[in-house]
């Protein structure tokens, strides 16, 4: 027999009638592993150029990094597919510049167009998106992304440009950016500069232009790579790119613990304003506060405490209830957590996790059918919200 397993983070692709572009264009979109179990949340969105060629990489390191990892918010990744090489290249490359190769006629300000136009009023009325977004381009790709940077930089809060290929057209984009960086002004935006072991891009050119100009709207940072080659930074300048993004939403432990929780819960405010987003509190440091209520023996304050969060954080109602349960089912009785987990569950119905704590609890109460029933449950949800295989994995292994 053969058995076909869960496809791993390829999401949707969806087609749009391109009135910029005069073609049909298409989407490669991937939305949050637990986007519809968690209704109020909102993401920001990372827009992946050369999508097809980068899709699946940047969908595992977001896999690793959001959902297993916490390291950063989970996001919506959106990638553009191309049309062929010399299509895409043409797109990516400055109007004013010819593309590589052929030397066709740049029209990146179409491709911009495209994207501001026609991509993002689709993504924003399909999908719970903060305005937080970030555009990511590799070699050509980050030529465009220099390129809007300098043209139209209230185009995206944050900018990553991997290996980019300043030398097109005689290095063309630096006299665009002797001309343009500093000048105009716009919200702050962030760019991220890499480079892999290569000689001959011309990044160092461009580089030399945001040292001499005085530039109170860019931050900017630029790493080398010099073990990496040009295919090979592509993944490992992205991770450390969106880990100073999204500085601050993970806390090591060691940080967590000097915290008091009104504490930490006052910088999960002030870290998901800066992003303005809505997402729940990462179920790590949700684990730690409330450990901290037992090990402080402040047990006592623990439900007013719990509700507080609750009103200053909607989205984290499921990982707050869920984790107090664990621990009043530790510490208390297993009846004490399940009273929790069942006080909230026609609100988190949809939710795999909660339907997997509700059956660990009947497991601890030594419940064997009703702990089957809700593990029957989460794998019906598991399969309808097309989670990854593991996931399925583990509430099969419980149902055996």
């Amino acid at each position: 027999m053969i058995s076909f397993a869960n496809v791993f983070g390829t999401g949707e692709r969806v087609t749009i009638d391109s009135a910029e572009l005069s073609e049909k264009r298409e989407l490669q979109i991937l939305l949050p592993e637990n986007y519809q179990a968690s209704l109020k949340a909102t993401y920001p969105v990372i827009y992946l150029l050369d999508g097809d060629y980068n899709f699946h990489g940047v969908s595992g390191l977001l896999d690793f990094m959001a959902n297993k990892g916490q390291l950063i918010p989970d996001v919506i990744l959106v990638g553009f597919a191309d049309k062929g090489t010399e299509t895409y290249r043409k797109y990516m490359t400055p109007n004013e510049s010819t593309s590589p190769i052929k030397g066709n006629k740049g029209a990146a300000e179409a491709f911009l167009a495209f994207i501001n136009n026609e991509v993002k009023p689709y993504i924003k009325k399909r999908y719970r998106v903060s305005a937080h977004s970030t555009l990511v381009g590799h070699s050509i790709g980050g030529l465009f992304v220099l390129n809007t940077l300098l043209e139209v930089p209230d185009s995206f809060n944050n900018y990553v440009a991997i290996s980019p290929s300043v030398w097109v057209s005689n290095s063309a984009i630096i006299k665009k950016a002797q001309e343009k960086l500093g000048k105009a002004k716009h919200q702050k935006v962030s760019l991220y500069l890499a480079l892999g072991d290569e000689t001959r891009m011309g990044q160092y050119a461009f580089i030399n232009q945001l040292d001499v100009k005085p530039l109170k709207n860019i931050d900017w940072s630029f790493k080398h790579y010099p073990s990496e080659n040009h295919n090979s930074v592509g993944l490992i300048a992205l991770r450390d790119s969106l880990k100073a993004i999204f500085q601050g939403w993970y806390l090591p432990e060691k940080t967590l613990e000097s915290y008091e929780p009104q504490a930490i819960l006052k910088h999960y405010e002030s870290i998901q304003k800066a992003l303005d987003i809505k997402q729940p509190i990462p179920a790590s440091v949700v684990h730690i506060m409330i450990r901290k209520h037992y090990r402080q023996k402040k047990v006592d304050e623990l439900p007013e405490f719990i509700a507080n969060a609750i009103a200053r954080f909607p989205e984290s109602k499921q990982v707050l209830i869920a984790k107090q349960a664990s621990f009043a089912g530790h510490y208390d009785s297993p009846e004490s957590g399940l009273s929790l987990l069942k006080s909230v569950e026609s609100e988190f119905s949809s939710s795999i996790e909660h339907m997997k704590a509700i059956a660990a609890s009947y497991e601890q109460s030594n419940d064997k059918a009703k702990a089957l029933h809700y593990y029957k449950k989460a794998l019906k949800l598991a399969k309808e919200q097309n989670a990854n295989q593991w996931q399925l994995n583990i509430i099969q292994a419980k149902l055996l």
